[in-house]
Order: C-alpha cells, then sequence, then structure tokens
C-alpha cells in the first residue's frame, strides 16, 4: 500500500516489547519503558489492571476472526510495487528512506536498523530532521543517515513496522507485573504520543485512561506457559484518552472513492477517504475489511480480512486515507471470486467508535496483472521542470513535502520496468506538491513577550491555516507570566534596552517594556493573503494574527534571522545561527539584590558573549533545566547588560529599586538544575553556553540568627543558632563580611562550635557583620549582626566649630563610612538620588559647605543653598549613638577683620608687613566662600597675624637749628637702621611627596627649587589655623630635600605643607605659595 516508500520518519513508539517483537534483540534495541507510569486498578471492582500496550501484528489479529490469523509467515515474493508485502502478520519491512517513514510514529511501533545496531521510535520533530527515540535520546535524520548525539553518524539498512503501540488491554492485576515484564505498556496517566504534524495530519500527544468501557479494550490471559494471549476487541463507550469523548467518523461523508483499478502500491484493490480525514489519519490503527461476493444484504460474509499498516494501509498528508488489500497470505479471495461485489471496510482508531464503510467494487476497480512497463515521458518532463527550484524561495514546509514527492518521482524513474499505476500516481503526487509550494511575504513587526516567547518556549510547528478564534499564548498574558514589564524608574524603561519597546504609564511614573521591537517575521504567502483578506473583512481575530500582519513592515529581503507566523497567530521559534560558546562560564547564587537567583558571565577576552552589547543587540533569554523545560527572561525585570539576569520563584520578592519580581513564570525553577542558557542575539548568531547551574530550595532568611554577645573590641565573640535550618541540611559557614570587605579566616576572625569570633585588625570594627552560610541543596542563609562601639549618647557631637567630635581613638573614616543616615533640616539626604556621607565631611570631621548632589545628567545640587543659614543636622552611625546638631558657616568674624585691613593706609607701613597684610587679606577673602569652618578659621587667624605684624615705618628727625648761644652743646642721636631692599625674586611652589612611615616618624621630600636658599616645612593634626598645634621645621640650605619629621603620634593622620625662602643680607625675605597639602598617616 501508500508508503511501501516508508521514508525517514518517526515511529512513536512510547514503548517497545523486546520479549514480544522477536525481531528485536534487547542487546541492541535502544528502547526503554515508559518512565512514568501509573495504574489503574483499586477502582475496578473486577480486580484487573487498565493500561496500554503494545502488541504485534499477529497478536493483535489472531481472535479477530481475519484469514491467516496470528500467522507470522513472511513471503520473499515482491508485489508489483516491489515490496514483500504478501506475507500473513509478519513486521512490515522497508529498505528505502524516501517517503513517509514518518507516519509510522502515529500509531504503530517501529524501529530504524542499522549495521551497528537497533533504534526504537518514539516520535518526529516538526522539520523532520531529528528522530526521538523511546530511550529518550534522538538523533539527526537527514535521508537515510542518523547523526547521533556525540556526532557519529550510522546508515540505516531497514525500517520495520513490527504493530501497534497503544492497544487498550485489561490484565488480571496478580498477573501484572509478569505482563509488564514481557510487554510494553503505557499505564494511566502517562502519555501517548506520536506522530508529525504536516497540512491535514497532526502529531498528538494526549494522557491516557483506559476503563472496563474503552472501546476496542482486548483482555489479556497468561498461559501456564507463562505467555499472554488477547481477546477480540471489544466494544466500549469510552475512549482511553483522559478528559476525551469517544469521536466518531461518518465514512460515508469523507470523500469516499473507490479507486479505479491502478495497483500503484502493490494492492487489487482501494479505498481513498479524501475529506476531513487528518484527525482520523493521524489515530487509525487498524483497518478490517469484509467480503460478502454477491450479497447485497451483506448476511453472509465469504471472507474478513485483517491489514498492517504501510502495507495496505495509508494516509497522505493532502490526498487523504488510502486503504488497500494486498494478494497476500493474509489475504486470499474465496475460490471462485474475483473480488468484485458487496463489500464492508471497518477503521479501528485510537479514541475513536468504530467506522464501517459499505461499498461495491466492480471490474473496474480490481487490479488485474501487468508486467508491461509504463510510459514514463510525462513524468521525466515533469522532474526535470522542477529540477533548478531552489529551496530558498520556499517555506521550509512546502519544500519538505515537495522533496520527499520529487524524491520518490526519481526512484519510480530508476526502477527498470515501473507499472504505468505507480508513474500515473507519482505524476499526481509531484505536482500537487509543485502546486502547493508556498513562499514567504518577510518584514519586521513588535512582539509581546507573551507571543514572542511562547514560539521559543514551546514545540511550534509551521501551519498556514487560518484560525482566528483559538489563542493558544492566551496563558502567557497572565499576570506574572509573559506581560509587560513595569518599571517605577522613569527613564530606564524607555532606553535601556534598543532591542524593545514600550509605553509610557498614564500618570508619568515610569512606564513599561511591552516586548521586542522590529522582530524579524515570515509568512507564508498564502497565509499573508489570507490574513489581508481577513483584516479587510474587519473580522474578528482572538488571537495576535490579524495585528501582527497589520502591524507587519514588508521587506523585499530574506533577512538572516526570523520567527515564522502561523495560520493561528503563534510564531516558531526564531529561525537563527548558533553560536556554542566554549570560552566562557556562568556562575549562580542566590542571595542577590535583583532577584532570589542571579547569574552571572565569567567572561575571557573576545569570547562570544564578551562581545555581545546586552543593551544593543540581547533580544532576550532562554534557560532550560534538566527536564528540558525552558524559561524565557525579560528585560530589566530580569535581563542586566553584560549576560547578567536574575530572577524570582516565589511572590513578594523586591529589587533594590522596589519594584516587585514576577515569579510565576519561573516558579518551577525552584530545586532544577539548568543545563543550558541560550542568548538570542538581533541579527545575530545566538550564543549557547551549556552549564550545570543548580537552583538551590530556597530556605528561610531567618534560618540561621547570629547575636552578638560583646561591643566591638578584640575577642569579641558571636553566638550562631542553626536550629530552624531545613531538615536534612548540612550548613557551613563560607564567608564573613564586615560591609563590602571580606574578612580573611584565622586573620580577621575564627570560627568554632557555632561561636564567631571577631579580631581586632584593619578590616574589623564597629559596624554591621555578615555571615553566609552554604548547602549542597538549599539556598545560602546570611546571617546577620552588629558590633556595637558602647558609646552613649552625647560621647559623639557636633561642636561650634561645625566639626563632628569622636572620642579618643575613633578613627573618623570608619565612623563616616557606617553612616547609614544624614538628615538635614528633617530631610533624608542619604540613599538614591542622595549624598555620600564622605562628601559631607572633610578627613577631620569638618562639615563641607560646598557638598552638592551630582546628578547623572551632570547637575549639580548644593546641600546647603544658603550657607549663611543655620542647619539642623542629624547622624545616624551604625554602631555608634546617633547624634544632631546645629551647623552654620560663621564668616562675620573674618569678615570684621577683612574689613579693618582694608581701611588701613599702606604709607605708614613697611612694605614687608604691609606685604605680608596683603596676603593674608587675599586669602582670607577667598576663605569667605570656603567649605569648612576650620578654612575660615584660619583664614581669620592668619590674617589677625598679620594685622597684628604691622610695623609703621621709621620717622626721619628734621635738621635741628644752630643754637643762638655758641656756648651750648647739641647732644648727636644715633642714625637709624637703613630699610631692607626689595628681593624682587621669584620662586615656584615646591612639590612635596611623602616616603616612609613609621608609628612615629615620617619622612618627606621634594625637589629643588630655582633660587631657593632655603625651605619651610609645617605639619599639623587639625589644621594651619591652629597656631598651636601647628609644628614648624626650617631647613637652611638649598641643597637639602629631605626631612623627618619626628615625636608624631602613632596611628594619627598629619597634614603637611612646605613653601621655598630666599634670604640675602640687606634684602627682604621672598617665599613661595605653600605646596599642596599632602597627608600622613602614621602606623599602629
Amino acid at each position: 500500500m501508500r508508503n511501501k516508500l516508508l521514508v525517514a520518519g518517526t515511529l512513536a513508539l512510547a514503548m517497545t516489547c523486546t520479549t514480544v517483537f522477536s525481531s528485536i534483540t534487547p542487546a541492541v534495541v535502544k528502547a526503554a519503558s515508559v518512565s512514568t507510569v501509573q495504574t489503574q486498578t483499586a477502582e475496578n471492582s473486577d480486580d484487573y489492571v487498565y493500561c496500554y500496550a503494545g502488541l504485534t501484528w499477529a497478536e493483535y489479529w489472531k481472535a479477530e476472526g481475519v484469514m491467516a490469523a496470528g500467522d507470522t509467515t513472511s513471503s520473499d515474493t515482491a508485489d508489483s510495487h516491489d515490496e514483500k508485502d504478501k506475507g500473513a502478520f509478519d513486521a512490515v519491512t522497508r529498505a528505502t528512506t524516501n517517503h513517509g517513514l514518518h507516519r509510522g510514529s502515529y500509531q504503530c511501533t517501529a524501529v530504524i536498523k542499522t549495521a551497528e545496531g537497533e533504534y526504537s521510535v518514539s516520535h518526529w520533530s516538526s522539520n523532520g530532521k531529528t528522530v526521538y527515540f523511546t530511550d529518550g535520546t534522538s538523533a539527526g535524520w537527514n535521508r537515510g543517515t542518523l547523526t547521533l548525539t556525540d556526532g557519529t553518524t550510522q546508515t540505516m539498512t531497514e525500517y520495520d513496522v513490527l504493530g501497534l503501540k497503544y492497544v487498550p488491554v485489561k490484565v488480571k492485576s496478580s498477573d501484572y507485573a509478569s505482563f509488564k515484564e514481557k510487554y510494553s505498556v503505557v499505564e494511566n496517566n502517562g502519555t501517548l504520543i506520536g506522530g508529525y504534524g504536516e497540512k491535514n495530519l497532526q502529531d498528538y500527544n494526549v494522557t491516557a485512561s483506559v476503563d472496563k468501557d474503552t472501546n476496542g479494550l482486548k483482555t489479556a490471559e497468561k498461559q501456564s506457559d507463562g505467555s499472554f494471549t488477547f481477546t477480540q476487541r471489544s466494544n466500549g463507550s469510552s475512549s482511553g484518552i483522559k478528559d476525551k469523548t469517544l469521536k466518531t467518523a461518518d465514512l460515508n461523508n469523507m470523500g469516499a472513492t473507490v479507486k479505479d483499478a491502478s495497483g500503484s502500491y502493490g494492492e487489487f484493490l482501494r479505498v481513498d477517504f479524501t475529506k476531513d480525514y487528518g484527525d482520523l489519519g493521524a489515530n487509525m490503527q487498524a483497518v478490517k475489511w469484509t467480503y460478502y461476493g454477491n450479497d447485497s444484504t451483506r448476511s453472509k460474509a465469504l471472507a474478513t480480512y485483517g491489514t498492517k499498516f504501510a502495507a495496505d494501509n495509508w494516509m497522505h498528508k493532502s490526498m487523504g486515507i488510502q486503504l488497500g488489500l494486498t494478494n497476500s497470505i493474509r489475504c486470499q479471495l474465496p475460490k471462485g471470486y474475483d473480488g468484485t461485489g458487496y463489500w464492508s471496510l471497518t477503521i479501528y482508531a485510537l479514541g475513536y467508535d468504530d467506522s464501517t464503510y459499505n461499498f461495491e467494487a466492480t471490474d473496474a476497480n480490481i487490479v488485474k496483472p501487468d508486467t508491461n512497463a509504463g510510459d514514463t515521458t510525462e513524468l521525466n518532463k515533469l522532474v526535470s521542470s522542477v529540477e533548478d527550484l531552489k529551496k530558498s524561495d520556499y517555506t521550509e514546509k512546502s519544500w519538505n513535502s515537495f522533496e520527499t514527492e520529487l524524491n520518490e518521482a526519481k526512484d519510480i524513474l530508476a526502477k527498470e520496468t515501473p507499472t504505468q499505476a505507480e508513474i500515473n500516481e507519482a505524476v499526481e503526487h509531484l505536482t500537487a506538491a509543485k502546486n502547493a509550494l508556498d513562499k514567504y511575504e518577510y518584514g519586521t513587526a513588535n512582539l509581546s513577550y507573551a507571543d514572542f516567547y511562547y514560539g521559543e518556549l514551546n514545540d511550534v510547528k509551521e501551519d498556514t491555516t487560518l484560525d482566528l478564534t483559538s489563542d493558544k499564548a492566551a496563558s502567557y498574558r497572565e499576570s506574572g507570566m509573559y506581560d509587560a514589564v513595569s518599571s517605577a524608574t522613569t527613564n530606564k524603561y524607555k532606553s535601556f534596552f534598543s532591542s524593545t519597546y514600550s509605553e509610557d504609564n498614564a500618570n508619568g511614573q515610569g512606564g513599561s517594556i511591552i516586548g521586542m521591537k522590529d522582530v524579524n517575521i515570515a509568512v507564508p504567502t498564502s497565509l499573508y493573503e489570507n490574513a489581508k483578506k481577513a483584516i479587510s473583512e474587519n473580522k474578528e481575530c482572538s488571537n495576535k494574527l490579524l495585528e501582527i500582519i497589520g502591524s507587519m513592515k514588508l521587506s523585499d529581503n530574506a533577512p538572516s534571522e526570523y520567527k515564522i507566523l502561523n495560520g493561528d497567530g503563534t510564531l516558531t521559534a526564531m529561525k537563527s545561527e548558533v553560536t556554542e560558546d566554549t570560552s566562557d562560564t556562568l556562575t549562580i547564587k542566590t542571595q542577590s539584590s535583583y532577584g532570589q537567583y542571579e547569574v552571572d558571565p565569567v567572561t575571557s577576552e573576545n569570547s562570544p558573549l564578551s562581545n555581545l552589547s546586552a543593551k544593543d543587540s540581547l533580544l532576550g533569554i532562554i534557560v532550560e533545566d534538566e527536564d528540558g523545560k525552558k524559561y524565557g527572561m525579560e528585560h530589566l525585570e530580569n535581563i542586566w547588560i553584560g549576560g547578567k539576569f536574575s530572577f524570582a520563584v516565589t511572590d513578594g520578592f523586591k529589587e533594590k529599586h522596589g519594584n516587585t519580581i514576577d515569579y510565576n513564570r519561573h516558579e518551577a525553577l525552584q530545586g532544577k538544575t539548568i543545563k543550558k542558557v541560550t542568548y538570542l542575539v538581533k541579527n545575530g548568531a545566538d550564543i549557547v553556553i551549556n552549564t550545570n547551574l543548580k537552583c538551590k530550595t530556597l530556605a528561610g532568611s531567618d534560618s540561621i540568627k547570629a547575636t552578638a554577645n560583646d561591643n566591638f573590641k578584640d575577642g569579641a565573640t558571636v553566638s550562631v543558632d542553626t536550629a530552624a535550618v531545613p531538615s536534612g541540611s548540612n550548613y557551613t559557614l563560607s564567608s564573613v563580611s564586615m560591609g563590602k570587605t571580606v574578612l580573611t579566616e584565622g586573620t580577621d576572625y575564627t570560627y568554632a562550635n557555632n561561636t564567631l569570633t571577631i579580631k581586632a585588625t584593619d578590616n574589623t570594627g564597629v559596624g554591621s557583620y555578615s555571615m553566609v552560610f552554604t548547602d549542597d541543596t538549599y539556598s545560602d542563609i546570611v546571617a546577620s549582626f552588629t558590633l556595637e562601639s558602647g558609646y552613649k549618647t552625647g560621647d559623639i557631637s557636633i561642636n561650634k566649630n561645625n566639626q563632628v567630635t569622636l572620642p579618643a581613638g575613633v578613627n573618623f573614616k570608619k565612623y563616616v563610612n557606617n553612616i547609614t543616615s544624614i538628615k538635614i533640616n528633617g530631610v533624608e539626604k542619604t540613599g538614591k538620588g542622595g549624598i555620600k556621607a564622605t562628601d559631607l565631611f572633610d578627613a577631620d570631621g569638618n562639615i563641607n559647605f560646598n557638598a552638592a548632589i551630582k546628578g547623572k545628567d551632570g547637575s549639580s545640587t548644593p546641600v546647603f543653598a544658603d550657607k549663611s543659614a543655620s542647619y539642623t543636622i542629624e547622624l545616624t552611625s551604625t554602631g555608634y549613638p546617633s547624634v544632631s546638631g546645629t551647623v552654620q558657616l560663621n564668616t562675620s568674624i573674618l569678615e570684621a577683620s577683612i574689613k579693618k585691613a582694608e581701611e588701613l593706609d599702606s604709607s605708614k607701613y613697611t612694605a614687608e608687613t604691609w606685604k605680608a597684610l596683603q596676603t593674608a587679606l587675599t586669602e582670607a577673602k577667598e576663605a569667605k566662600s570656603a567649605n569648612t569652618q576650620a578654612i575660615v578659621d584660619a583664614a581669620n587667624t592668619k590674617l589677625t597675624e598679620a594685622l597684628s605684624g604691622l610695623k609703621e615705618k621709621a620717622v626721619t628727625p628734621s635738621k635741628p637749628a644752630t643754637p643762638s648761644n655758641p656756648d651750648t652743646t647739641t647732644t648727636k642721636k644715633p642714625a637709624t637702621k637703613p630699610a631692607l631692599k626689595k628681593s624682587n625674586v621669584k620662586l615656584s611652589k615646591p612639590v612635596l611627596k611623602v616616603g616612609k612611615t613609621t608609628k612615629n616618624k615620617a619622612k618627606v621630600t621634594w625637589k629643588k627649587v630655582k633660587k631657593a636658599t632655603g625651605y619651610e616645612i609645617q605639619y599639623t593634626t587639625k589644621g594651619f589655623g591652629n597656631k598651636k598645634d601647628t609644628k614648624t621645621i626650617k631647613v637652611s640650605k638649598a641643597k637639602i630635600t629631605s626631612a623627618q619629621l619626628k615625636k608624631l603620634k602613632k596611628k594619627t593622620r598629619y597634614k603637611v605643607r612646605i613653601r621655598a625662602v630666599y634670604t640675602k643680607s640687606g634684602y627682604q625675605t621672598a617665599t613661595s605659595k605653600w605646596s599642596a597639602i599632602k597627608t600622613v598617616k602614621t602606623k599602629y
């Protein structure tokens, strides 16, 4: 019968029984029992187990009253189609790879044989290029060549159809264990799978539900030798499929045709059904023929015949169900009859009631022996006319069908003496396939996440059938699945990813990312035209088909990648090149502020992932777990730059910006292992990274508690309570951190017997700590605690000089790094869009009145808008008492000093002291806008000193008059000291460097300044305005370029500066400007 030329196809053998099918050797067959089976026993009072079992043709027909029932005799005689189908109920064997192999996977047990072994087929991929076996493995397929997962290839030598794979049976409970040892079964709630979608024929995946009323039920009876026989099938009212009622087929209204005699596939009588046959054809298991001869009443049967798929029964994607009888051991006409007369045929199908068709065969329907070779002229001409057609011009599915028919036509032409019937059939089929070739319309469209990911996460096959009523992706549109990403961030949703499209929220407070922008799609021309017609007719549509077609921007060129749009509005997975990235790896953690799980890439230089611009080119990310289930990631909510992504699996998780992360689409990932991550690259090869990331089961965040027993000190202890961890877990301490600093075990802390001991080191101190505990099965647990300082309220204050004063020994840097809250006049200034504590204070704790909040757009907002005003500041620093105080930049005293200096008359004072005053005055005026009170006060001190240092010019007395009395003597006064000359020497400012520092010494160096005769160095712990605290070192030789600062306090910060000096007898002393201030920190 049709497709005795069994092509690379798929025998959906969801189970294989090596004991029953004697032709399969257990040592070679790569088959396995169905892994998930569940039995139905207790609900049936007759104490039977109900299930599906795989039976050979002989076992199935033995009790059905047909000719040669139970006979497994084979025949070496070939029929008119050169196939050895003249035996009884033996296995159907094929050696060709051209046509229809996959159709055996609908309802039959089938095996692909190679020189290396045998493979039991389960089903095929939508494009027919991958065959899935019953042991869970798969292989690539290309015209008879299997490519296994390890890359090796094997060539098919034979293809056998052994029998039916889903026969409903009942077995005594006491015999069931023995039955399962001999037969492969699918138990109730197990999966029935098979087929390959092509035009009218569609694959299926349903759930078993056999009971005592299932139509076609056979009883398995155990014999004394341990074997089983099967009773005649019984009529029933249930379908044997969960949640499905028993279907019916009206064969009289399905385009039935008793074919004119041709024998194109070896048959002598044939009946076709060509209307609405698709579902019946996909579920068709067997056909029984009954011959009544001349008895029009069909009251007395002369013979009854059973059939085999491929040898007698067939179905075609577009030409119908094709049923035939072959002159064979299983079908011999009664003596004296030629096959003309009255017949009945009955179709048995999975989930269907039995369907019978009565007809009369005439002499014109009976094939006579024909040994003459047919005329191949028309077929040769047709084949030649299509040889130059290009695969790239047509849809994949229509081209695959065309190519199959073309190869079969070439096989017919290659035969030495093909019959005319074979030739005519080949012409008919190839012509139909050529006429059915369909091209694509290419373009781009915006796709929602639901529509984009539905095809990526499911095996969506290409289908041009227009369907405006169903929406298969509806569940993906539900809240928390693949709906829009809402963001409270005003701008990120708009521009963070150029591959997405979005919309504003009505209130302007953020927006939503709807999906992917300008996705390449391909639409079969026939579908495009039908959809455009539906749009013009204003037809309603429940899915997104017409919306996508209506918005599609057409292109004349085929893109490098595209999704295919189907007639039901679904889209296939992206047809794209794929690059396996072996240079990069992925890591996963459960401690993240962005999700309950975060996956981070570890990239190498110039690797595929390191070269990916997620912001510009990343369409999406798909993760696949160990069960093969796939999950999609959405931009901004899951996907970030650099290939990073995060996700939540339970309700209520909020990321650091306050957005609640949708969890529904990823809920099933908890406890699973991610085996593969695919980065979908826009207009580029997708990047695949094979990995092994365990999504550990989430444990309660407070399952481990840490309690500090002491204030911070060397040897402070912390008690750890692990009583609430999940049963069976084995948590161990993996790290301890103070803030962002990871501490070193042994150096900074020790841990034993649930007690953490903190040591006093440069890395530890007062503040917040976190302990991370890890387990192989459960998520990491963080236990946090705080080591307090022990100081009380009032120990820390803000003084009248606008400076934070700390107790002796408290390091200001550590204090300021612990600040978590700064309130100015009651308004919080830290956090997002606020100021850092280190920007509000200088290293000595002085308030920086020039502090400003920097915006991402480069803007600067002063914290103290009016520096003359007073402000209330409240500080909260972890581990220290809170402190508040009023601060105001006081420049009134400085301004009074400036005014006093400006009112003086330069002519009254010496040039040297006046110059010093002017220098101090200039600095004082600059200090009016200084950022700290300390600078203001220092400037005022210097100006006050300059005012005090002013010297008035000496007054030269006038010449005394000659005395009138010559005898009078005038006393001569001593001569006035001559004024110093102006030196007119300009000295450049020295460059100061800090050298080696110990606990009480520090070395400073500088480069020699031209014309300098010496140097003056100052250092202080408070500020150079504090004269008492400032020390001065004078270097009197120009060649000296280093000095040692001695008697310093340990672990103390000093400010140091230097200036060059020029001195010469009779001339004023000249100095350079002070150098930039350097900081020296002595050691502990």
